[in-house]
């Protein structure tokens, strides 16, 4: 499912004196089955942004397109029901939102609400429950007596059980310790490469944007500073920091190292494996090695 931005605008309160341009004549495309990664300073516009791909908001001016779906500025008559079909969303904490009595009800309820049978709604929240490796043994306990990371994954599986062609993440880890981090966005990784599903994720985390993406938008006052790929992105550490904006842990041990060193390169390495041969590869002076 190709999105695509085309100039633009939105403006919060208008006309009021609290007027607010939170986004400023945006044009991005996000292609189909891509990992994408939006970063940027409180206030960059990043939350606005991803909440006009499943209509939460409108455009003030300009033109969205979601796939089949095109929304414009201004028009009235717009089938946002069938776009949130296509489109899920994963706010931050989104185990806030659980209420039936048992998991299993609980991740029912949105296929119904989509007027999705009983019989089909109880099939989807089946497979949906297995993706994120909640076992069968939890699925008619109450969602309440889980852990915060098993909350978020009965969470996850009600939005995957709608199944959407897209879902877009807001903070997808805020919360959770360490382990539980990496268990969600290791989920989010299968889910991308196995689903070919176009994955939309807003983060503070640049690690975590540099692991997981295939491109990278900076926001910066309401506008794309940057879009392209992680390697390129990170590699402009002064520009980023110009907005607020720091490195991979990675990298910054790479650029102490290189400056040790006496060196002057720009090394990307996101992965423990790839920061393992740079490390190598900056104390054998940049000769190749076995």
């Amino acid at each position: 499912m190709d999105i695509s931005f085309e100039h633009v605008t939105h403006v919060y309160s208008p006309k009021t004196p609290f007027e607010k341009r939170a986004l400023d004549d945006v044009s991005i495309h996000i292609p189909s089955g891509s990992f994408t990664s939006i970063i940027g300073h409180t206030g960059s516009g990043k939350s606005t942004l991803v909440q006009h791909i499943n209509g939460i908001l409108k455009p003030s001016n300009g033109t969205i397109s979601i796939g089949d779906f095109v929304i414009k500025a201004n028009e009235k008559k717009q089938n946002l029901k069938a776009l949130r079909e296509k489109v899920g969303f994963v706010f931050q904490y989104p185990e806030h939102q659980l209420f039936e009595e048992t998991i299993i009800k609980d991740v029912c309820f949105g296929p119904m609400n989509f007027g999705v049978s009983d019989s089909e709604a109880t099939k989807r929240a089946e497979e949906s429950l297995k993706l994120v490796g909640l076992p069968s043994s939890f699925w008619h306990r109450s969602p309440f007596d889980l852990s915060g990371g098993q909350m978020r994954r009965v969470a996850i599986a009600g939005v995957l059980a709608i199944r959407p062609q897209a879902i877009i993440l807001d903070e997808p880890t805020a919360g959770l310790d360490p382990r539980g981090r990496e268990e969600i966005l290791s989920l989010f990784k299968d889910l991308h490469k196995n689903l070919n599903m176009t994955i939309i994720m807003v983060t503070h985390n640049m690690s975590d944007a540099a692991n997981y993406s295939d491109q990278v938008i900076v926001m910066d006052g309401g506008k794309p500073l940057m879009a392209d790929t992680p390697q390129n992105v990170f590699a402009q550490a002064e520009r980023l920091r110009k907005v607020g904006l720091d490195i991979p842990e990675s990298m910054e041990f790479l650029k102490m190292l290189t400056e040790k060193t006496g060196e002057r390169r720009t090394i990307t390495a996101f992965t423990l494996d790839e920061t393992a041969d740079a490390i190598i590869d900056i104390l054998n002076g940049g000769k190749e090695h076995v």
